[in-house]
């Protein structure tokens, strides 16, 4: 039995409760928050018996082999890196810490540490996005020509919405690039095999004064027109990125959360010298597969259809869909099955800290670009 302790009962927090909740030989021993109250419904939420407010109570649990850190930005690296020192396995929400040189640290603390790690990039454990990868690899779109797509939703419209990821102090220097934007981009590099070695970044405040709540809320809350007082947003509601690849070929990237009915609109398309792959996950369980001299086709997702080593991510006969919480808790299951081993498999497919490392490489390119207003290349290492 492996014993667990997550931190941060906002939005994300019972998401991966209720993931842990469907894995065999998983016991959550605690839940925490600084909202005592969040962590306490949470808690009894999924049976679980403990709940605290401060986050070192868990952290120095020895009983207590693995953390989910779910907080705010802001709280990744500390809590992270008190972990880490501990001894415990650790899987944390993106991005993994507000600066480049924090993230650097937690990969070389965890690899000192000798732990397992990882970070919800959950996206990319879609099944078809898995044999998408799969198709790539072995060769069947050919040379990768262009990459395009987009990340849209809607839950900050109206100037009444508000959020955290709004604020630098809590946020860190960029509010969707850094969220919605390195979900993309790490589907981008897992899916095509290639690295991002140059960008063009352009970023727009779109609602410069929101009205921000005097209570606390949760991510997607909807917020009313109660006790508020007016905030002035410094960080990006839009984003557009140019760049380019190890191979050399091009792409785009929008995105934006101020998209009025556009919910949770994730776009990725690749197109290829022998054929074109197209994911959304508005019909998360098809891969569209566009030709030139034939019909088209549209794979949905089928444990016997795909390939052999993406098989087992689909878990339900071909026609029932999975969904958001069966891609978190394919993330988790080879997480956990690399933390049962007691180390990570090598080389590791699966995103850990060096993934997260990798995201922050390229949204610290982003970010020079967007200052300077000019294309960056990403400085990658090795």
């Amino acid at each position: 039995m492996i014993t667990v302790g997550l931190i941060g009962a906002g939005y994300i927090g019972p998401i991966h409760l209720e993931a842990l909740s469907r894995i065999e030989g998983i016991k959550v021993k605690a839940v925490c928050d600084a909202n005592i109250s969040l962590a306490e419904l949470a808690a009894k939420r999924y049976n679980i018996g403990k709940w605290c407010g401060k986050n070192v109570e868990i952290i120095d649990d020895d009983e207590i082999e693995v953390i989910h850190n779910c907080t705010p930005n802001k709280f990744h690296y500390p809590i992270t890196k008190a972990a880490l020192e501990r001894g415990k396995h650790v899987l944390s929400e993106k991005p993994l810490a507000m600066k480049l040189g924090e993230a650097e640290e937690l990969v070389e603390l965890a690899e000192k540490k000798g732990v397992v790690t990882g970070v919800d990039f959950c996206y990319r454990y879609y099944p078809v996005v898995q044999d998408m990868a799969v198709k790539v690899k072995r060769g069947d779109l050919g040379t990768v020509r262009m990459v395009t797509g987009s990340y849209f939703q809607d839950w900050l419209s109206n100037p009444n919405d508000y959020t955290w990821r709004l604020e630098k102090e809590a946020s860190g220097e960029s509010n969707i690039t850094a969220d919605l934007g390195s979900h993309w981009f790490d589907l981008v590099q897992f899916v095509t095999g290639l690295k991002v070695t140059e960008v063009m970044g352009d970023f727009a405040t779109l609602i410069p004064v929101r009205k921000k709540p005097k209570r606390q809320v949760l991510a997607f809350e909807e917020v009313g027109a109660g006790d508020t007082e007016d905030f002035r947003v410094e960080l990006e509601e839009y984003s557009a990125v140019l760049f380019r690849l190890s191979n050399g070929a091009p792409g785009s990237f929008t995105t934006s959360q101020v998209c009025a009915g556009r919910k949770s609109d994730t776009e990725f398309q690749i197109y290829g010298a022998r054929c074109s792959y197209a994911w959304n996950h508005k019909r998360s369980n098809e891969l569209w597969i566009g030709y030139r001299e034939k019909p088209n086709e549209i794979l949905i997702e089928n444990p016997v259809l795909q390939d052999v080593s993406t098989a087992r991510y689909a878990t339900l006969p071909a026609g029932h869909p999975l969904g958001y919480h069966d891609a978190v808790l394919n993330l988790f299951k080879d997480f956990y099955e690399a933390v049962k081993n007691k180390k990570e498999p090598a080389p590791i497919s699966r995103p850990g800290f060096k993934t997260g490392y990798d995201e922050m490489i390229i949204l610290d390119a982003i970010l020079q670009s967007k200052n300077s207003r000019q294309w960056v290349k990403v400085k990658w290492k090795g």
